[in-house]
């Protein structure tokens, strides 16, 4: 596959460092020859110097034989420019990052895909997505719908009180016994492991479980959490990210946003009448402490700065908010972050990644986790498949995967050891990088 990418900003660099595991000829378009030979040191990728709405950019790029161009600059105009001008030269699907969000609301009346742009993505409205997920369920760390509504991806990190801390997953399989939810994964000090019968689980690990709709709940029993509900919530920043929080969210939550520029509040309280908006410095400990914190259930902080963003979260946390959520750009802060006693961390560039990766590559990647070295994989059992009516426990399979999950006659099934394969099952596969090729083979 042949893929372009128009713009080597933070969500350009980012999708061609996650692309370039999985294929091989990509080229990336920018106008700074700084940030492209950044690029080429670190990624060992092509590079084109020129403008992405440039005829002859594009055809230097080999557009004529793209299968994919994603236009994700920070300027909404050229990469709808750069789509339209790249779908007419030969670019088979062509996805275009947008700012404005009437495009995504109204989809019908504004249909650029009858031009010719085959998807339309907005980072900041993927985090606030992602952001409404977690607060149903506020509990988790994480959560990501993986098939529909029958199938989960979520996290959950062990603290003291939990049944299962010191005991191995074979030790804790009576809590396990439901098949709505298995353990996929384990996130230790940094570390991903694959769990096994053997794997003993220790406080402050960060567990990743596959379940069912109904499995989500039967997994904060198994961490003996109860569900709690968030009614009132603080957002700081009113970056692009906290404006799309607020529109999102303002339906269903009490919500008052705090933004220390004065044009934006005037702004956001124009667009917004129903959120109230308060100027101010959201980092400000007294004007938290007039703002009266300790009221709300939740803290989303999303201003441009991850360090005002974790500092305001953990002041919150120490105050006895419930539920703390912060925009943090440096991955490699997460898991500092977390240990800390940041609940959730929601990223951008991994937002719109996930997006690309599950619902326009549809490939073998399903998606991305936060600071985890692992993927989802998917595969179809063939007909005749060796593995098919034997229970997944006496498969052989490669060390350090798991079968974590089936999509079968459009319905998604957890698979525990005694769930036995189909031919034509969807099998999704939780994989580190060196057992990849294990798993493609055994598939094969």
């Amino acid at each position: 596959m042949k893929i372009i990418i128009a713009g080597s900003g933070e969500v350009g660099f980012y999708l061609a460092k996650l692309l370039e595991k999985e294929y091989q000829d990509i080229t990336l378009i920018d106008t700074q020859k700084g940030k492209l030979a950044h690029v080429e040191k670190s990624l060992g990728i092509a590079t084109v110097l020129g403008n992405t709405t440039s005829y002859k950019v594009l055809k230097e790029a080999g557009i004529e034989n793209a299968d994919l161009l994603i236009a994700v600059t920070s300027n909404e105009s050229a990469n709808i420019t750069a789509c339209l001008i790249g779908k007419k030269l030969g670019a088979k699907v062509a996805i275009a990052r947008i700012d404005n969000m009437e495009y995504l609301v109204d989809k019908d009346p504004l249909d650029l895909h009858t031009l010719g742009i085959d998807e339309l993505i907005s980072p900041e409205s993927l985090a606030a997505r992602e952001v409404k997920y977690i607060l149903k369920s506020p509990e988790l760390t994480e959560i990501f719908n993986i098939y529909n509504k029958d199938l989960y991806m979520v996290g959950l990190r062990l603290v003291d009180d939990n049944p299962a801390v010191n005991k191995t997953i074979a030790e804790s399989a009576p809590f396990l016994s439901n098949n709505s939810f298995m353990i996929v994964a384990v996130d230790r000090n940094g570390k991903t492991m694959i769990p096994t019968g053997k794997l003993q689980l220790k406080k402050n690990d960060l567990l990743y479980f596959v379940s069912t709709e109904a499995g989500k709940d039967k997994v904060l029993e198994y961490a003996g959490k109860k569900s709690v509900q968030i009614k009132n919530i603080l957002v700081i920043g009113g970056s692009r990210t906290g404006k799309y929080i607020a529109l999102r969210l303002s339906k269903y939550y009490n919500i008052k946003l705090i933004e220390k520029d004065i044009e934006k509040c005037n702004y956001l309280a124009k667009l917004i009448p129903h959120v109230q908006i308060v100027c101010g410095d959201g980092a400000d400990v007294k004007l938290l402490e007039e703002e009266r914190i300790t009221n709300y259930d939740a803290v989303i902080s999303v201003t441009g700065n991850s360090e005002t963003n974790i500092f305001t979260c953990l002041m919150a946390k120490d105050l006895g908010v419930h539920k703390t959520i912060a925009m943090v750009e440096n991955i490699g802060l997460f898991d500092y972050s977390q240990k800390m006693g940041i609940d959730t961390l929601i990223n951008k560039k991994m937002a719109a990644a996930n997006f690309i990766f599950r619902h326009i590559l549809k490939g073998r990647v399903l998606t991305q986790l936060y600071g985890v070295d692992a993927e989802i994989l998917e595969f179809i059992v063939k007909k005749d498949s060796h593995i098919i009516n034997k229970p997944i426990k006496a498969l052989n399979f490669p060390e350090n995967a798991i079968i974590s999950g089936v999509i079968r006659n459009n319905r998604g099934y957890v698979t525990l050891g005694d769930f036995e394969l189909m031919a034509d099952d969807k099998v999704l596969v939780f994989s580190l990088p060196q057992s990849n090729r294990k798993v493609i083979s055994f598939f094969n």
